[in-house]
């Protein structure tokens, strides 16, 4: 297998730059991106056992250097009774939450700790407490390389147990996520105390190549052979949404398919910065105030160009839910096909919904939502909610006990 990666450069102004560089464009502050070798055909030949089948389309990286846990080709299903009940033909979702650490987070992990493998790093270091810590603490674990996490001081417990059972160095970091600079003089510091270790914070304006592994997310699904007119996006910092249209562009490029999917940026109400820069038809994301939304993993109050660019290049648009909505559609697609994702996941189920209201998507059109993570990433069930669960006192009084239940359940209380 050829690679072809040829060069990492600027969007703006196409100067390039060192695989490994950590920061816009020095010359007019754009975002970088890998640029790749699009002649001939796509691929013949691939085993479906991980993004590692698209090698070619990634950064250089030897065989032995690879760090996998088998991510990607996540399931692709039709979800027939969720798409009846908001009104359109046919919707598609994409299970992320399949993934080995059970977000789409574990793609980019593992390009990160192959490059930190391929290039002598001895750690790699992160700002985060949520799937990107967790996927990266895990992958770090199978490359026995040491890692480091810096946390917000008030970050869950849940989100944390599954972190902390990899074992990685942890610090909390007060006001770590106030604003774009606080981060970025963390990450900083970090880096200089930490030379030798790669910073592998999953954002394309301090890591652009791991943009590159998300476009794996386009590949399967135009070899699905199920390509959808419109596709909604959870959105943060932007990756997974800029990554889905630079696969689905080279894909064009290679004749592969005939068209971009009209790509979708979704966020929380009240967290909901690119969206307020798409439809203000800005060409930058302005920081908010606090964020605030139930979508944790989407909890942010900033973003960055790249975003609106692939809702633009594409056609697309942005659209945000309320937490009503966005709960309201975590439930309905647990209970019409069986699908358990994670609330930041729902808000994209949330907007499909809104988005049929509004008139932004007809009927007849195929739909696809990225469901970003799995259900118990985020999902505390509290004793009040296990005390409310209907209880027979002992087993002789069980068919009692059933008989009181199934007539509430399946006859509205009649007897």
């Amino acid at each position: 297998m050829t690679n072809r990666f040829e060069s990492l450069a600027c969007a703006n102004c196409g100067r390039a730059y060192p695989a490994d560089t950590h920061s816009r464009c020095t010359s007019c502050g754009g975002i970088l991106e890998g640029h790749y070798r699009l002649d001939g055909r796509f691929l013949d030949d691939f085993h479906r056992r991980s993004i590692w089948d698209f090698a070619e389309f990634f950064p250089p990286v030897k065989k032995e250097n690879v760090i996998s846990l088998g991510e990607g080709w996540t399931p692709y299903v039709e979800a027939p009774n969720f798409a009846k009940r908001v009104g359109l033909r046919h919707i598609w979702c994409k299970i992320e939450g399949c993934n080995p650490t059970g977000s789409f987070k574990d793609r980019a992990a593992s390009l990160g700790l192959s490059l930190a493998s391929e290039w002598r790093k001895k750690g790699v270091f992160t700002a985060s407490d949520g799937n990107a810590a967790a996927a990266i603490s895990a992958y770090s674990a199978r490359a026995r390389m040491k890692c480091l996490v810096l946390i917000a001081e008030d970050s869950p417990a849940q989100k944390l147990a599954q972190i902390m059972m990899y074992s990685p160095i942890l610090l909390r970091v007060r006001g770590l996520y106030e604003s774009v600079s606080s981060l970025e003089s963390a990450l900083e510091q970090t880096q200089a105390i930490l030379p030798d270790w790669l910073n592998h914070f999953i954002w394309a304006p301090f890591n652009p190549l791991l943009v590159d592994p998300y476009k794996t997310l386009a590949y399967e699904i135009a070899l699905s052979q199920k390509l959808p007119d419109c596709i909604f996006v959870p959105v943060a910092g932007g990756e997974l949404l800029s990554g889905l249209y630079r696969g689905f562009q080279e894909l064009r490029e290679m004749g592969q398919v005939d068209r971009l999917p009209r790509l979708v940026a979704v966020q929380g109400e009240g967290a909901d910065p690119t969206v307020q820069a798409i439809e203000k038809g800005l060409d930058q994301v302005m920081e908010t105030g606090p964020p605030r939304t139930v979508a944790g993993a989407l909890r942010v109050n900033f973003g960055a160009e790249h975003s609106i660019t692939a809702v633009r290049k594409s056609d697309g648009f942005g659209i945000s839910v309320s937490d009503e909505q966005i709960m309201k559609g975590q439930i309905e697609i647990a209970q019409d096909e069986g699908i358990f994702c994670e609330i930041s996941s729902a808000v994209a189920l949330a907007a499909i919904s809104k988005a049929v209201d509004l008139g932004k998507i007809g009927g007849d059109e195929t739909v696809a939502a990225i469901l970003t993570g799995a259900g118990l990433k985020d999902y505390p069930v509290t004793a009040d909610d296990i005390s409310n669960i209907p209880l027979s006192e002992n087993v002789s009084s069980l068919s009692t006990a059933l008989e009181r239940v199934l007539a509430s359940e399946l006859f509205g209380g009649a007897a």
